[in-house]
């Protein structure tokens, strides 16, 4: 049973004596666990055990979704990120985790339809400028005063911030010189409501909904598109092959959705994916642990960076 979970359920919900604490997987940073209570009712809660930031960019999106999206978000039982161990509280999600399907052998076209449409649906709460989420609630978000361009930089800066592989530690410096060089190519956008995190395990089916917010922000659709398309497509589980075919229909969904692809969904897509893939650094020790060579791995990693960052360049001269 993990203590800390422990203490801020007690905190959030002191009439509610607890069963058990079956602590989920979770990224550095964070603690979460499934709590079942006496009665049997089960809640999520999550709490930070670095920094409140995190929480408090969760907090705010999800109950802004909540409210201006038409995508399902997790119900929150309690919440306060202002706390010592600030803590998220939520009711469990409905419905079935896309990765149950996925791995189970499902036809995949079905699938990823439904992610562009559910992507689409959080496109639905348009913004007058893009930021980083500082906190906020239903009613409104409170956002950095950043260019689009200035946001992405920043957002790169937190998320390396968190954790990152130190054999990869310039990647996300080398990245924001490439966003910084094309900025002009970034102008235009109409700012959106971001997920962050659309991977697999996130979203949900019968009925549709999207988990864990922490990593969302306000900026340009295509971003989002591009990001949901390496989660569910970029994986060693999808041939080259598919992964077009794939591709054309998650775009299907989406456009189904919101009528039509995001502006400059074409310039901005080899920039957008070097951004995406910057997770496979970021989680290389991770994912590449029982590698028996992590160096040649290593190396392979950072060439296929290095192309995605001359891709970027070439498409935005």
């Amino acid at each position: 049973m993990s203590e800390l979970v422990e203490h801020v359920t007690d905190d959030a919900l002191p009439d509610r004596p607890i069963e058990t604490v079956e602590l989920q997987n979770t990224r550095p940073g964070n603690e979460a666990a499934l709590v079942t209570f006496v009665d049997g009712d089960s809640v999520y809660v999550k709490t930070a055990t670095d920094t409140t930031e995190r929480l408090t960019r969760e907090i705010a999106a999800t109950q802004y979704a909540e409210a201006h999206c038409s995508v399902g978000t997790p119900s929150i039982v309690a919440a306060n990120s202002t706390a010592d161990l600030p803590y998220l509280v939520t009711e469990p999600m409905p419905g079935t985790v896309l990765n149950d399907p996925w791995m189970d052998g499902a036809d995949r076209e079905p699938l990823v339809r439904q992610v562009g449409r559910q992507i689409a649906e959080v496109h639905d709460a348009e913004f007058d400028q893009p930021g980083i989420i500082t906190g906020g609630d239903a009613s409104g978000l409170n956002l950095t005063d950043t260019t689009w361009t200035e946001t992405l930089c920043n957002t790169i800066e937190w998320r390396a911030q968190d954790w990152f592989a130190d054999r990869f530690s310039d990647l996300p410096g080398r990245l924001i010189d490439t966003i910084q060089a094309v900025n002009p190519t970034l102008d235009g956008i109409t700012p959106t409501l971001i997920h962050g995190d659309p991977s697999r395990i996130n979203v949900y089916l019968d009925p549709d909904g999207l988990l864990d917010w922490e990593r969302a922000l306000v900026g340009d659709p295509a971003f989002g598109l591009v990001e949901a398309t390496f989660h569910h497509l970029g994986q060693p589980d999808v041939s080259e092959d598919e992964r077009s075919a794939l591709r054309s229909v998650l775009y299907d969904g989406y456009r189904e959705r919101a009528g039509a692809l995001p502006t400059g969904l074409e310039e901005k897509r080899a920039l957008y994916r070097a951004m995406a893939n910057l997770l496979i650094p970021q989680a290389f020790n991770d994912w590449a642990s029982s590698a028996e060579s992590q160096d040649e791995l290593a190396a392979e990693v950072r060439e296929d960076f290095e192309s995605r960052l001359d891709q970027a360049r070439k498409v935005a001269s």
